[in-house]
């Protein structure tokens, strides 16, 4: 399982400084960071969230399912997280 947070703004899309800066203020060691540098997070994500953050997304990489996005921070998500993880599959490893 992998983590990523991926970083946009509401004002233009992100970058790789701002992904590196936000990864070093966190210590950030086990979740990979990245900057949307299209904007398509906030386009196709947050703004149907009314372009609230932080937003929350989950996807199951065996079957590209969306299984939970919301606002809120990652703790908000952890069911979700869980039973992909629980499952029985080879991502679940």
């Amino acid at each position: 399982m992998v983590l990523v947070n991926t970083l946009c703004t509401a004002v233009g899309p992100g970058s790789a400084s701002l992904a590196g800066a936000w990864e070093n203020y966190h210590g950030l060691t086990n979740i990979e960071v990245w900057g949307d540098t299209t904007d398509y997070m906030y386009s196709n994500f947050a703004s149907a969230l009314g372009g609230s953050y932080p937003n929350t997304l989950v996807v199951d990489i065996d079957t590209m399912e969306i299984r939970y996005f919301s606002t809120g921070a990652v703790n908000s998500a952890v069911n979700a997280i869980n039973e992909i993880v629980n499952a029985d599959h080879p991502c679940a490893d």
